[in-house]
């Protein structure tokens, strides 16, 4: 955690950043090679929302829609965030038309989270099946069971397709990239 509040700033030729201390450092949006927009949410901020840039040398930027007011504390400014990611997503694709976005979590995470949802999903199967219930008692217990397992899975394949990551135009960003009424 900084010990004071960082300034970011989008100017004509790149994102500035001005930390406490006066220093500012510029990554020029020529540079930007990709951005990343998703909902991020934390036990202390629910309503979070990232926007990573990512320049051709260097690390990723974060910037999220939190103001830390205090230990545990934080303020929305979803408003304001969401003006300053439509200017910023405007610059890149003025300057970089080549820059690509990604809206949703990375390929990798996803990945890992589609492997932990399997696995999920089939430890409940599998509880389903092996598990005594009072059910059994029933001759058609078995195809309760299996109609029970089958229900999940629309369930579960719609989350693999709703969760997917996706990329889009950066001139064209989806409603459920920002925040709700931003």
């Amino acid at each position: 955690m900084s010990r004071s509040e960082r300034e970011w700033r989008v100017e004509a030729d790149a994102l500035v950043t001005c930390g406490g201390s006066g220093r500012e450092r510029r990554y020029l949006w020529r540079d930007v090679i990709g951005v990343r927009l998703c909902s991020d949410p934390t036990r202390y901020k629910p309503w979070r929302y990232v926007f990573e840039i990512q320049p051709r040398h260097g690390r990723k930027v974060e910037i999220d829609n939190a103001h830390c007011t205090g230990v545990g504390a934080f303020e929305e400014r979803s408003a304001e965030y969401a003006r300053f990611v439509r200017a910023a997503l405007e610059r890149v694709a003025t300057e970089n038309p080549k820059a690509r976005a990604l809206i949703g979590e990375t390929p990798r995470r996803y990945f890992f989270l589609l492997l932990a949802a399997l696995l999920g999903l089939s430890a409940l199967a599998l509880g389903l099946v092996v598990v005594r219930t009072p059910l059994d008692a029933l001759p058609y217990a078995g195809l309760v069971k299996l109609g029970i397992i089958l229900a999940m899975l629309p369930i579960f394949w719609r989350w693999v397709i709703g969760a997917m990551p996706r990329g889009a135009p950066l001139s064209d960003i989806p409603a459920r990239a920002l925040p709700p009424g931003a």
